[in-house]
């Protein structure tokens, strides 16, 4: 049990540094070195400070900043660690915050790997707490969600303090439900008192919240110094020397630079263009917008590898993506968060109702091919059967969105089926309740029919595939855990694990109901050949592609029919996760395990604000 605890925490230990510090943190820096950031101690901006009474200034109003500077090159695991590890890091948006609390977690994580007894740093996104959720059940769940945590193994995590949660972005919450967000991070923080807790927040947005966090102490970073931007430029080589000077003369461009974020955008824009392009901007005013402006293009444009989309088709599909990731509250984007109600209303019912039509069309061909069969063997009375049969279940469909007798269909929603439990016993339990229905069912067709000489072979053909289609049911359990370490693998097991229930189930009706009709012939009940066939063609077919579709080959279809959707509505390429992968090697998105997200919020406004559907 120990060397599995010790392998478990190995792991997520392993995938926070992936994530965060290999996915995320190496790559915002891009070569370069980290840049000590300025940092004061605004004390007063939690709930629970105490200030002795010779700190505080005689003329200080309650509600007033009063913010103590710290010596510059402090690290933030200093702070930290005064701070008895409940910190608040605030700052103006591109000033670092990520950035520094990822420095955190690089040496929170080095303690981790040394101390066995060291909680697990883990970062969480609050931009995707939904305010439904106490604060440790939703982190419970973006473990299963983000890292692949089991929720057994989350929860106990949670319940003995192995955790040591970095919550990032508390702005990015909704505003209305930022106070709510608040209020349970402080629940949160009286339940597990005992539990280190780091949260990052812009300045404005913690301001105007009425709720203060229940955290030891809060700092706030501070603006970078020409003297600091300059050491950072020259540090970087002759080739930014027209940036260098640029900043001498022009205040706006210095006043951007004083963000940490845009200073890194302003680098990369100047590094990757051509150099007579690099020294003709020196000249040129440049404002935020057209600092943004200037580094999609850049990086589109001269970033190394092919060109394989235009700059107005990127700028396009990236700004239909960062309006969808603002709509829906997302940071991190996932191709399975790929719904119907990404697409506009009137186009959403047009998807589901032409997705609903393909599948029952279907079920209803497949009453058609076995009337034909059953017309080319039998007569025109089995040809009828089969239409009957197929009307039947394409009704159950249509109607009643069923596809078996436990599986019901979601038209509006794409649930990926991820990981499959097999569970024998619950199997068993449902296969003899299954076959004691087929037992009671086939033994009221029996005694109906018994004028028309009905074979009594048909009460154990029927309990047959009542015990199968119920194992199947009972057998196969859903587990709520993702597994999402590269983009859309979570399409990927669902369409495996849809074509094995799909095949486990086919393969065993028909060999099950193969040895029905021959027991049947042994026992003399006369059941001959011909409707047999046709029951048992029509059988293993529907439920063997209704246990697929349910076990997860619908959400793969289900993907692959949206995806086709939005790109001949242009919204997005043919190939979306190469378009992805092409953003990400130039720097305008990033990967995060199986998901990307911008290289920064204020990128995505961009994108969002600017970004324009592609032209045909």
């Amino acid at each position: 049990m120990e060397v599995q605890t010790n392998h478990n925490r190995q792991v997520m230990l392993q995938r926070v540094k992936t994530f965060w510090l290999v996915g995320v943190l190496q790559e915002s820096l891009h070569g370069a070195e980290m840049i000590d950031l300025s940092m004061t101690y605004r004390t007063n901006a939690v709930a629970n400070y105490a200030m002795a009474d010779w700190q505080q200034p005689d003329n200080l109003l309650p509600d007033e900043v009063f913010d103590t500077p710290l010596p510059i090159g402090t690290s933030i695991t200093k702070v930290y660690d005064e701070a008895e590890g409940t910190l608040l890091i605030m700052g103006e948006p591109g000033a670092g915050k990520t950035t520094i609390l990822l420095q955190l977690v690089s040496d929170l994580l080095l303690r981790a790997q040394m101390e066995a007894t060291h909680p697990i740093p883990v970062v969480f996104s609050l931009a995707s707490w939904a305010g439904n959720l106490p604060l440790g059940d939703w982190m419970v769940n973006e473990l299963a969600n983000r890292y692949e945590v089991p929720r057994r193994l989350g929860q106990e995590w949670l319940k003995n303090g192995a955790l040591l949660p970095l919550l990032d972005g508390l702005d990015e919450v909704e505003q209305e439900k930022r106070v709510a967000c608040a209020l349970a991070i402080n629940q949160f923080r009286q339940k597990y008192m005992s539990m280190p807790t780091v949260v990052t927040c812009r300045i404005k947005d913690y301001e105007a919240l009425a709720t203060r966090l229940n955290l030891a102490q809060a700092i706030v970073l501070q603006a970078l110094s020409l003297e600091q931007i300059d050491q950072y430029l020259g540090s970087m080589g002759p080739r930014l020397a027209g940036l260098r000077a640029a900043l001498q003369t022009d205040r706006t461009l210095r006043e951007l630079a004083e963000s940490p974020l845009m200073l890194s955008m302003m680098t990369l824009a100047y590094y990757r263009m051509p150099e007579q392009v690099a020294l003709s901007l020196g000249d040129r005013k440049m404002g935020r917008t057209l600092l943004f402006d200037v580094y999609v293009e850049r990086m589109v444009r001269y970033r190394g590898g092919e060109e394989l989309y235009q700059p107005a088709q990127t700028v396009g599909w990236l700004g239909w993506l960062a309006q969808k990731m603002s709509q829906f509250n997302q940071t991190i984007f996932f191709l399975e968060g790929l719904q119907p109600n990404w697409l506009p209303r009137e186009q959403q019912r047009q998807f589901v109702a032409g997705l609903r039509n393909r599948l029952v069309g279907l079920f209803m061909l497949i009453g058609v091919l076995v009337g034909l069969l059953g017309l080319a063997i039998a007569d025109w009375h089995a040809l009828l059967a089969g239409l009957g049969v197929g009307l039947l279940t394409g009704g159950l469909l249509a109607g009643f969105r069923l596809l078996l007798v436990w599986a019901r269909v979601d038209w509006f929603r794409i649930e990926t089926v991820e990981t499959l439990n097999w569970r024998w016993l619950r199997g068993l339990l449902g296969g003899g309740l299954g076959a004691v229905g087929g037992v009671v069912l086939g033994s009221l067709l029996w005694l109906a029919g018994r004028s028309w000489d009905l074979s009594p072979a048909w009460i154990l053909l029927l309990a047959l595939l009542g015990f199968v289609s119920q194992f199947v049911a009972h057998a196969a359990e859903r587990d709520e855990t993702k597994m999402r370490t590269t983009p859309g693998q979570g399409f990927v097991r669902s369409a495996q694990n849809g074509r094995l229930i799909g095949t486990i189930t086919g393969v065993g009706t028909a060999v099950s109901l193969t040895l029905g009709w021959l027991i049947s012939n042994a026992l003399n009940w006369g059941l001959s050949w011909q409707p047999f066939l046709l029951f048992a063609v029509g059988a293993t077919l529907y439920l063997g592609l209704s246990a697929g579709l349910a076990y997860g080959g619908l959400a793969a279809w289900q993907q692959r029919q949206l995806s086709q959707v939005l790109a001949t509505s242009q919204l997005i390429p043919e190939d979306f996760l190469s378009f992805l992968d092409y953003a990400a090697e130039r720097n305008l998105l990033r990967r995060v395990g199986g998901g990307y997200m911008f290289v920064h919020l204020l990128l995505l406004d961009y994108f969002r604000e600017n970004g324009r559907s592609p032209s045909p």
